[in-house]
């Protein structure tokens, strides 16, 4: 009796962890290849790239059909995740889109950072986003007009350093909680750096939004060490100089339109009249920290607040779409943040 109580016992564990685990790639069940097969939902795609077998996820609305043109959202995770935990199964289907959710190797990506005595990762993350996109392209229909992309944290930094700087196929980014390493501020040494590349290598207009938190003490929304401590060998520009950046690349010229009503304690700067139709947005929670953003963003939308807000943005935006747009740049009071 007691033998049968033990194995009860290891079966009601065993089938708890599979259903904690059921969206990452340790206990994942659903279709698993390279050969392009596609089905509605989930699929773990792996390919070799760079020596190492790396997995991919593609979710792909319930009504997915390979005749049909899809456009295509990429999303980069924070440091700690993975693409096998990430799911936007509401926003795919309801707005008919594919999701792609690339994993990191060690739970990050590699922003180009050369050395570093914290580990991370020195995979070719670049190259990595450009097999999935080739990948993406033979297996399936995508809209090229309407390829995006949009991360968190590290996922943000990775952008910022390694695609968005680079040419690349996609119509609007989105960077959430990241930034622009200061190579001369830092100890480190940074591949942009070390090959004399400029930060944005193309003339493409490109729209971006960019979220933070104006008490981020991870990113500081000023600038200077991770944490705020003198000591920190790793150092960011500013949100302004990101954003400043991104207006002079696309010549955006209207004159800045500023929202501090549109949501409480938020502040939305909106740039327009820019190359290519782009446009530049900043949203600043005032009172948000690195990761705090659920507690002072709107709760009633539909796919979730950031998420909500990202694609928003993302559909007025396409490689081909005229727009007519207003832009605003923000002023906020100065601060220490240490």
């Amino acid at each position: 009796m007691k033998s049968r109580k033990n194995i009860l016992l290891l079966i009601i564990v065993f089938s708890l962890l599979l259903y904690s685990f059921r969206d990452s790639s340790i206990f994942y069940f659903g279709p698993s290849y390279d050969d392009g097969s596609l089905v509605p939902g989930r699929n773990q795609i792996i390919i070799e790239h760079d020596g190492l077998n790396r997995t991919f996820w593609v979710e792909t609305p319930s009504s997915y059909s390979p005749d049909q043109n899809y456009p295509v959202l990429f999303y980069f995770h924070f440091l700690g995740s993975t693409g096998g935990t990430t799911t936007m199964e509401n926003l795919v289907n309801g707005e008919n889109i594919i999701g792609v959710y690339p994993d990191g190797i060690n739970n990050t990506w590699n922003a180009g950072l050369i050395n570093s005595d914290q580990g991370g990762s020195f995979a070719d993350d670049y190259g990595f986003t450009l097999k999935i996109l080739d990948w993406m392209r033979d297996n399936t229909r995508i809209n090229e007009n309407k390829l995006y992309a949009f991360g968190m944290s590290a996922g943000a930094i990775f952008l910022y350093e390694q695609i968005a700087s680079r040419p690349n196929d996609f119509a609007a980014f989105a960077l959430i909680m990241g930034n622009y390493f200061d190579c001369e501020s830092s100890s480190y040494d940074f591949q942009r750096c070390v090959e004399g590349r400029p930060l944005i290598d193309y003339d493409r207009g490109v729209s971006i939004l960019h979220m933070h938190g104006f008490m981020d003490r991870s990113v500081p929304y000023y600038g200077g060490p991770v944490g705020g401590y003198a000591d920190e060998k790793l150092h960011f520009h500013s949100v302004d100089f990101a954003v400043d950046l991104w207006i002079d690349h696309n010549q955006c010229t209207a004159k800045p339109h500023i929202d501090e009503f549109l949501i409480p304690g938020v502040v939305i700067s909106t740039y327009g009249d820019c190359n290519d139709s782009s446009e530049v947005k900043l949203y600043v929670l005032l009172n948000a920290g690195h990761g705090q953003f659920g507690d002072h963003l709107p709760q009633s939308t539909d796919y979730g607040s950031e998420i909500s807000i990202v694609w928003d943005f993302f559909e007025k935006h396409s490689k081909n779409k005229l727009l007519s747009v207003s832009y605003t740049h923000l002023t906020l009071p100065t601060s220490d943040l240490v």
